[in-house]
């Protein structure tokens, strides 16, 4: 393929689920509660002594299965269906504030229940003098920033670990959705609004790249992760037939020659889940992956959000026995990390899957309302 077209023959992937990319998404939710694990729990060092070696990669590299959930993210959102289209093919400021406040809604409804649960149990246990000390501050400014995800953007600590991940995304989801509406209002063929959006995206994760996501003082925005978020939405363009590959080649190649100046772990690991799925989508077409696996997949979200209160509370029981001895603490980990699956299990089956089925069926009514009596015969897609 070796044009963007407006409605590509060749195009394969078009947004449906695939076993690697299942596969690396339940990795990499597993490799950051276990970093988690690892920084917070209060017999973190004594388990260590069991394994040090596990207990080292654990606390110094596990934190870089991040780098999986950027690119998937922009993976996620190469898939223009998810955007309210009108019957002209246009996309207003209606649109444009539905789109924002979609992406909004569906991550932070899910993380407001669980930041609200964790701040009742932690008001709880503190009123009954048995402490969790799972928050280090709070003041109503904090919890307010909290509300609207940008509590990093004004310096504010995190209630929950990993939650600045939520911050991040919804900043790229917002970023998404402008581009798109910029692309729309001035390029009505399909073809050419990609081209448009490759043109802003290009130049952008490579500035992230070259300059921004070398300086840590960036890293409450958007601009520091970009290249990783333009690296997963360009390869989802590829895979869909709508980009060729030697743009994603030539972009992938542009940021790995950043690394020669400033090696970053968590870009380098970017650069490689791309060929990797890349790849690999060809060849594991017909993969089915066990059913714990899959699961593991549906509710990594859930996992992201509830593990923090679980593993707190859970370790903060079995303190007292966790600290007798180095087997004891590893134990009391690993008992703590199967109860984040039982909640995460509860939390994905009663809060966070009804509200994405709620969040995805209003946004198709919206969409059917838009249709034209008469039917629209334009491409779909376009």
């Amino acid at each position: 393929m070796n044009t963007i077209s407006e409605e590509p023959q060749a195009a394969v992937w078009r947004g449906e689920r695939f076993a690697l990319a299942d596969l690396l998404r339940a990795f990499a939710a597993v490799g950051i509660v276990w970093h988690h694990l690892s920084l917070y729990a209060p017999r973190s060092d004594l388990a260590d002594q069991f394994a040090p070696s596990v207990g080292y990669f654990l606390f110094n590299h596990a934190l870089y299965a991040v780098a999986i959930f950027f690119v998937l993210g922009g993976l996620t959102s190469s898939l223009d269906k998810r955007f309210i289209r009108r019957p002209d093919g246009k996309m207003g400021l209606g649109e444009l504030m539905q789109g924002i406040l979609d992406r909004y809604l569906r991550l932070a409804i899910p993380y407001l229940i669980m930041l609200f649960a964790l701040l009742g149990l932690v008001w709880l246990t503190d009123r009954f003098g048995w402490p969790l000390d799972l928050i280090d501050s709070f003041s109503w400014y904090q919890f307010v920033s909290h509300l609207f995800l940008i509590q990093n953007l004004l310096g504010f600590e995190n209630f929950s670990a990993g939650t600045w991940y939520l911050c991040i995304e919804l900043q790229w989801s917002c970023l998404i959705v402008l581009l798109t509406f910029l692309a729309n209002r001035f390029q009505r063929d399909h073809g050419a609004s990609v081209l448009a959006r490759t043109l802003l995206l290009f130049p952008l994760g490579l500035a992230s790249a070259w300059v921004w996501s070398r300086s840590d003082r960036w890293e409450a925005f958007l601009l520091y992760f970009a290249a990783q978020y333009v690296l997963g939405i360009f390869l989802g363009w590829t895979l869909q037939g709508r980009l060729p590959t030697w743009v994603l080649s030539l972009y992938s190649l542009s940021v790995a020659g950043s690394l020669m100046l400033n090696p970053r772990p968590q870009l380098m690991i970017s650069l490689l889940v791309v060929p990797v799925l890349f790849f690999g989508y060809w060849r594991t077409q017909d993969w089915v992956l066990p059913a714990s696996m899959r699961w593991l997949s549906d509710v990594s979200y859930s996992l992201f959000l509830v593990h923090y209160m679980v593993n707190g509370l859970v370790l903060r029981i079995l303190d007292s026995w966790s600290s007798q001895g180095a087997v004891q603490a590893a134990a009391g980990m690993l008992i703590a990390f199967a109860c984040s699956l039982v909640a995460a299990f509860c939390f994905h089956r009663w809060i966070e899957g009804p509200w994405q089925r709620w969040i995805r069926s209003e946004s198709q009514r919206r969409t059917e309302r838009l249709k034209p009596i008469e039917g629209d015969q334009r491409p779909s897609g376009s």
